[in-house]
């Protein structure tokens, strides 16, 4: 069925209501509640087990592809529930893409690692000048511009990494969605990610997943800090425990265990 995404334009772009999500039996997180706004980078950091990536799939619908998975709530894009029946996931993957912590180029060349999903998703327009453009807006284009055909694989990491992401630029999504980007790079690769992300955060609304404080307090705009505890069965739970500007977060954060997270203190 035809997607129902509306195209009604809020502050916040993406609304969490009640979330919670479970693996079979198991709850993975429980009773979240937050906004995302628009244009703005938002960073989910916590120790492993607390359930942000899981959150960060539930944007783009990935948890579809669990067995088992369940998600209840409500998670609300232009006002419009996600998990509405009347909504298509595929539409929903389109508009809300997804980079990966290790770089998963296609084995095909670098120019059809860019041109393969915008035209299995119907684009119209020219395809050299998608091409071009999306590369140039992961900063790769000056770098990869006499080699398109050569494969995407014989890229560095860094520049794989880029090459995902201008292949999801290529789609022409509203958000990124970026899941520990940079943890697989050395620390070049991963300033120039930062500082894509920088620039790109002007026409996109960017969340990303990381355990590098330091790389959460440089890029963000927004924090959430998510964590786990043991309940009486003795299974970890993740909640979110604290959420706002990222200078607040690290600098005067309300809750204890978020100063002592951010500090080093735990973790």
């Amino acid at each position: 069925m035809q997607s129902e995404l509306s195209a009604v334009v809020h502050t916040d772009i993406l609304q969490v209501e009640d979330l919670s999500v479970y693996y079979g039996s198991f709850l993975a997180l429980r009773d979240v509640y937050l906004s995302i706004p628009q244009q703005k980078i938002t960073a989910f950091i916590g120790p492993s087990g607390c359930g942000k990536s899981t959150l960060l799939r539930c944007f783009n619908r990935l948890n579809d592809f669990v067995t088992g998975a369940r998600v209840e709530g409500r998670i609300l894009f232009h006002g419009m529930n996600l998990y509405d029946p009347n909504v298509d996931p595929v539409d929903v993957r389109r508009r809300i893409g997804m980079v990966f912590q290790k770089p998963n180029p296609f084995p095909k060349s670098i120019y059809e690692n860019i041109a393969y999903g915008a035209r299995i998703n119907g684009y119209q327009g020219n395809i050299d000048e998608l091409v071009e453009r999306s590369l140039r807006d992961a900063a790769l284009w000056d770098e990869v511009k006499d080699k398109l055909k050569q494969s995407g694989l014989s890229l560095s990491g860094g520049q794989q990494q880029r090459l995902c992401i201008a292949r999801a630029l290529a789609i022409e999504p509203e958000v990124l969605l970026m899941d520990e980007p940079c943890s697989a790079l050395d620390p070049i690769s991963t300033q120039r990610i930062e500082e894509l992300m920088s620039h790109l955060k002007e026409r996109y609304t960017i969340i990303i997943v990381t355990h590098n404080m330091q790389q959460a307090a440089r890029t963000s705009d927004f924090t959430a800090f998510f964590n786990a505890q043991h309940m009486e069965t003795g299974e970890r739970s993740g909640f979110l425990v604290e959420y706002g500007l990222t200078e607040m977060i690290f600098e005067s954060p309300k809750q204890e265990s978020t100063q002592d997270y951010v500090s080093g203190r735990f973790g």
